[in-house]
């Protein structure tokens, strides 16, 4: 029986299992551990791809606060400093540099990590040149630290490079990462070239604006200068009254600029040394609007246009060329008045030596509330007081012309 038992199957509580059931329930225990296996592989995918979303939650959020941030800023090496700051803490980095084709660095990093990144660089010629070139992210490993390089284009295709250095063991870069970084600096890179193009075109507008002052200088020599004191009093005054920078430098060019029509203007008109004709001053007037159509073409100048036409409306209506009253007239063309007729009072005339300083005041403060605005004149002697003290080199005195000068005709 027992010699039955044991060649016919296994024994199980007095009973013979068949072999076949045997080899079945040992097949099945081996599917369910391969399930269980398979389970516990999928779980602990779960778990990655959790961590994963979480962190790539988190870095959006640091990505949306940097693009927040940057967005209204126009200094470019602030937002520079933003942007490794920023790509540092997305990338758990130990130093985040900005690499320029001419080998300038400009650096974020952790304290003491200089000398091991110093090394670390100087294996790295061959990745930060292959991502100038392909402009595209790459990633590179130096013994136990892990290394992400991507572009950063800049206006007229400058292509510096940010490289990324994490610790010492730290964990791999991702394809989260790289696509993070890739998606910060295009950002950037942006931001960075239209600042930089804004930079660019402002001083192509300053250049013009030399050019057309040098041109009037040239054509009206007996005003040479004028419009250059005109700028600079402008200035002044719109500090002085609050102004913000971007309309305090509008000022400026409209004070430049305010007499660029006379370059309409003929010459034997311009440098008459005696009185002027009605008709030749009839002809004179005409400035302000040729003034006006000479630089409306010009986009960037769009905001001295209504100071350039209205200098010399009066706020009793009897101004040219509209005749404007009060309130209608623009405030800093009523700024460009007040700096105009002070610059023509202490310019020597044919028939006159200059009035002084405290006299172009005076007559400036007695026709203020008819010629002149009344808050404008009070603040523009204001500014030029303060000038005065704060030492020669920004004294009032340096705006006049000399007594030999030729009258100026406002």
């Amino acid at each position: 029986m027992s010699e039955r038992a044991s060649s016919s199957g296994v024994t199980s509580g007095g009973r013979v299992m068949d072999p076949a059931r045997a080899l079945d329930s040992l097949a099945q225990l081996d599917s369910v551990a391969g399930v269980m296996q398979r389970l516990g592989a999928v779980i602990e995918e779960n778990e990655g791809l959790a961590n994963e979303v979480l962190r790539s939650y988190e870095q959006l959020n640091l990505v949306f606060e940097f693009t927040q941030k940057i967005a209204h800023i126009t200094d470019v090496a602030e937002i520079e400093r933003i942007l490794i700051e920023r790509t540092r803490t997305l990338l758990d980095a130990q130093a985040v540099e900005i690499i320029a084709p001419d080998g300038i660095r400009r650096a974020c990093r952790a304290a003491g990590a200089g000398q091991r990144l110093q090394q670390a660089y100087g294996e790295l010629p061959e990745t930060i040149e292959r991502v100038r070139q392909s402009r595209q992210v790459a990633v590179a490993t130096l013994e136990d630290q892990h290394v992400i390089a991507g572009p950063l284009v800049r206006l007229d295709n400058v292509v510096d490079v940010v490289v990324v250095i994490r610790r010492p063991g730290a964990p791999d870069y991702t394809s989260g990462d790289v696509l993070m970084l890739d998606s910060v600096l295009s950002f950037g890179g942006q931001i960075i070239t239209n600042c930089e193009m804004h930079r660019k075109l402002g001083r192509m507008s300053f250049e013009v604006t030399r050019a057309l002052v040098a041109a009037i200088d040239q054509k009206d020599h007996y005003t040479s200068g004028h419009s250059e004191r005109v700028g600079r009093l402008a200035r002044l005054t719109g500090v002085e009254l609050g102004l913000q920078p971007a309309e305090v430098q509008m000022l400026e060019w409209a004070g430049r600029l305010h007499d660029v029509g006379k370059i309409g203007i003929p010459e034997e008109i311009l440098n008459k040394p005696g009185k002027l004709t009605d008709e030749e001053f009839a002809i004179i007037r005409k400035h302000p609007r040729m003034g006006y159509d000479i630089l409306k073409p010009i986009a960037s100048f769009e905001g001295v246009l209504s100071a350039v036409l209205h200098h010399h409306e009066n706020i009793d209506g009897s101004g040219y060329p509209d005749g404007q009253t009060g309130d209608e007239t623009p405030v800093a063309a009523k700024i460009i008045h007040v700096v105009d007729v002070f610059d023509a009072l202490t310019s020597a005339r044919s028939y006159r030596a200059a009035f002084s300083v405290e006299k172009a005041c005076a007559i400036l403060r007695s026709e203020a509330g008819t010629k002149m605005d009344a808050q404008i004149v009070a603040a523009f002697c204001r500014a030029l007081e303060k000038a005065r003290l704060a030492g020669p080199e920004d004294s009032p005195m340096t705006f006049t012309t000399s007594e030999n000068a030729h009258a100026n005709r406002t």
